[in-house]
């Protein structure tokens, strides 16, 4: 993975910029995740808050985790991608959706977190750690 990590929306409105390396990545099945990009998972990487840079508008739709956190799901208002987010208790940090990069080919998840929430026609990677929740707890 070569720095900066740049990428962004399908109709280019919003893009944004990564300058240190990911701290992390999963697949994540949690269901509000599966009904904010409309798939079975979404495969996440985990950033310094501090390290990204957006540019364009974007909007945010919060959510309640399962922590009871409030998850703010951010998404260009053109074309409805889905971006990236905060967490309001863990905001030294952001998860951004790795489909959205330039050139994704380089993300590598290192886990699956949120299994228990897995569609059962999900097919997931046997070699990578399975969390039935949050791995962070």
């Amino acid at each position: 993975m070569k720095l900066p990590l740049i990428g962004g929306c399908l109709c280019r409105v919003v893009r944004y910029e990564i300058s240190e390396y990911p701290l992390g990545s999963a697949n994540c099945h949690c269901r509000t995740c599966q009904k904010s990009v409309g798939a079975p998972y979404i495969a996440l990487l985990f950033v310094p808050s501090k390290a990204l840079s957006i540019t364009g508008p974007y909007k945010e739709y919060p959510t309640i985790a399962a922590s009871g956190h409030t998850v703010y799901r951010a998404f260009c208002p053109e074309c409805g991608t889905s971006l990236f987010a905060r967490n309001s208790s863990f905001t030294e940090v952001r998860p951004i959706s790795a489909a959205t990069l330039d050139d994704p080919s380089d993300f590598q998840p290192q886990k699956d977190m949120w299994v228990a929430d897995a569609q059962p026609w999900d097919y997931m990677n046997p070699d990578l750690p399975k969390f039935a929740g949050n791995p962070w707890d």
